[in-house]
């Protein structure tokens, strides 16, 4: 199998030559931006001989307003496909499918109403939620309508889908009303946008204390979650999601500063407990920055049956 046909079986959860593999981390700032981020994605793909390829994204939302108070989320438009911070996404993404000229599936890094709205408000949707739960669901939903048009903009400049970062789920953040009202309804209008365009959208649950069955019904065609954080093992989140699942390696675990042997040996103690069909070895979540990349390929290649 190429890259493309195994990632693609996997997601469909028909037999593998070997299980596919991918990881990611934030590049230093030098190299997160235009044509330096160009490079550092195509450099690291093939370094790290990865099977499908993330593209990060350090192009944070910016609102129209500047939201200091829950009332000012009243104020919050969508911001327009055409605003800066989208264009260069784009612009970046668009470069970097085009380079790997299809011998890759490439998804695309989009983050969620409510993280976005914490960028936006500098981190204050938590408490501004708990003064004024209107206020907040009124801007919370103009980003959403945002983030849905960008996310259909990203799958028509040649990404196979989204790797969606979904926030603002642990159970002491929120009530399960608060959640199901503020949170999940953003997350499905973006999701739904693109549910039936592109063919590998990654739900990324984000975050520790999760419900997780909460998320159970959000749309993709994986998933992905801390599984070294959560009390569910990748086996069964597969019966709870229902579909293929990514993940496996705790990102600050072994795969950071083991030994060739000790990451071998983790790889496959994960393929061992969870199987090789419906799943895609992966990390809880982002790798540090500077992590060695021979201990991703040393990764990569694990999946490799001995």
């Amino acid at each position: 199998m190429n890259k493309v046909e195994r990632v693609r079986a996997a997601l469909a959860g028909a037999p593998v030559d070997r299980v596919p593999a991918s990881f990611w981390f934030h590049f230093v700032p030098d190299r997160s931006h235009g044509e330096a981020s160009v490079r550092a994605h195509l450099e690291y793909y093939r370094e790290a001989g990865l099977d499908y390829l993330k593209v990060m994204n350090e192009h944070p939302y910016q609102a129209n307003v500047t939201i200091q108070s829950p009332g000012d989320w009243c104020r919050v438009r969508p911001a327009p496909i055409e605003a800066r911070f989208y264009q260069e996404q784009l612009d970046e993404l668009k470069r970097i499918v085009d380079t790997v000229q299809g011998e890759c599936l490439v998804i695309t890094t989009l983050f969620g109403p409510f993280a976005s709205g914490n960028h936006a408000s500098n981190h204050q949707v938590t408490e501004h939620l708990r003064q004024d739960a209107e206020a907040v669901k009124e801007g919370l939903a103009a980003i959403a309508d945002s983030l849905a048009g960008f996310a259909a903009a990203c799958v028509d400049a040649g990404a196979s889908g989204i790797y969606y970062s979904a926030q603002g789920g642990e159970a002491d953040r929120f009530t399960q009303e608060q959640f199901e009202t503020a949170i999940k309804p953003n997350d499905l209008t973006v999701l739904g946008a693109v549910a039936r365009r592109g063919e590998f959208h990654l739900l990324h649950v984000c975050g520790e204390r999760i419900r997780l069955q909460l998320y159970a019904d959000y749309p993709s065609h994986a998933a992905n979650w801390a599984v070294s954080k959560h009390d569910l093992s990748l086996q069964e989140g597969r019966a709870l999601f229902q579909r293929t699942v990514v993940g496996g390696m705790d990102n600050r675990g072994v795969i950071v500063d083991g030994s060739p042997d000790a990451i071998r040996g983790a790889v496959r103690q994960v393929i061992a407990d969870s199987g090789t069909t419906g799943i895609i070895l992966g990390a809880d979540c982002t790798l540090p920055t500077g992590i060695p990349v021979r201990n991703i390929r040393i990764a990569v290649e694990s999946t490799q049956a001995e």
